[in-house]
């Protein structure tokens, strides 16, 4: 892409990549900032945090000097109520399960999906992704699948290169640039989906290969303002360490339990960082993704589309995540 926001395509026979340019970087960089200024991460403080912040470091400070018992106890008494109402809403939660409801779409015609893949420092695994992606139970004529690589990752560059013509793909190349982050990449490669709904998989998910036909019936059967849907993920290695069996304790708990009572409580919810399936045209009215706020995609996006439905669990079928091990 030129400097005027023109898309430009680089081929060599084969190869084929999408190049952010300038212009096109600057807008991902910096748009949410400037039409959202009193969203955007980019301020970490403002000055009435930092004195609230400083009269509460201070008034502890005082506390703790005077009356430490009285002030220990009262610290202690502040950290069980707030562990207890997170083991509460658990249990709560958990005596609320419901089998998801749910069904395949089968339109006549289906609308475009793009599948947005950001990828750094992650060519090992991309030929698992790729067979991941090729399983999936949609028609091959209306997938728009990105895969966003930065200009500076010359090894997955590379990689995603070599796989794009034989798997019908697109790399768009972001050059480097701070901040280095998710949100960023992600808003240099919306500007270039082609689909009417989207979906995030990062470079270790393997989905449900029916996980699209699943969240698209949900955006049918639901309102107009249905913005987003978000599939269940599942830890699949759970059985390698004792701290893998914690994430996905956790992430059942979160994803099985939790995000669907919230859900139906219709309150805001963090989202998981992947399997997220989005409206695009809502998504660009919301702002997209902040670049300054790397949990962008998790904690605070829900929030953002205050205009639109955020719906958990339309969908059963889960996207496989690895865990760390150690």
């Amino acid at each position: 892409m030129g400097m005027d926001g023109e898309l430009v395509r680089l081929d060599d026979v084969r190869r084929t990549a999408t190049h952010v340019g300038a212009t096109a970087l600057d807008r991902a960089i910096h748009d949410f900032d400037r039409t959202h200024p009193q969203r955007s991460a980019r301020r970490v403080f403002y000055i009435t945090q930092l004195i609230a912040l400083a009269a509460l470091l201070g008034g502890l400070i005082v506390a703790l000097k005077f009356a430490p018992g009285t002030t220990l106890k009262w610290l202690w008494g502040g950290a069980f109520a707030l562990f207890s109402a997170a083991i509460l809403l658990r249990l709560v939660a958990a005596a609320h399960l419901k089998a998801p409801l749910w069904r395949l779409a089968d339109p006549h015609v289906f609308p475009v999906y793009t599948i947005l893949c950001p990828l750094y420092r992650e060519a090992n695994v991309i030929p698992d992704l790729l067979t991941a992606l090729e399983h999936i139970d949609y028609p091959r004529e209306a997938l728009d699948i990105k895969f966003i690589v930065e200009g500076d990752d010359h090894d997955t560059i590379a990689a995603t290169l070599a796989a794009a013509e034989a798997h019908h793909l697109d790399v768009v190349i972001v050059p480097p640039s701070a901040p280095r982050t998710k949100p960023k990449a992600l808003n240099a490669a919306l500007a270039y989906a082609r689909g009417e709904y989207a979906v995030i998989y990062d470079a270790e998910d393997r989905p449900h290969p029916q996980q699209l036909r699943a969240a698209l019936a949900a955006f049918e059967d639901g309102p107009q303002n249905l913005a987003c849907v978000q599939a269940p993920l599942d830890i699949d290695n759970a059985a390698e360490s004792w701290i893998a069996r914690q994430f996905a304790a956790e992430y059942a708990i979160l994803f099985r339990e939790v995000l669907p009572l919230l859900a139906r409580l219709k309150l805001p919810f963090p989202l998981g960082g992947t399997s997220n399936h989005f409206r695009v045209d809502a998504l660009r009215r919301s702002g997209a993704w902040d670049p300054n706020n790397v949990s962008e995609d998790r904690s605070n996006f829900a929030s953002k589309l205050n205009r639109f439905r955020t719906s958990e669990f339309h969908i059963p079928f889960v996207s496989q995540s690895c865990a760390s091990a150690a």
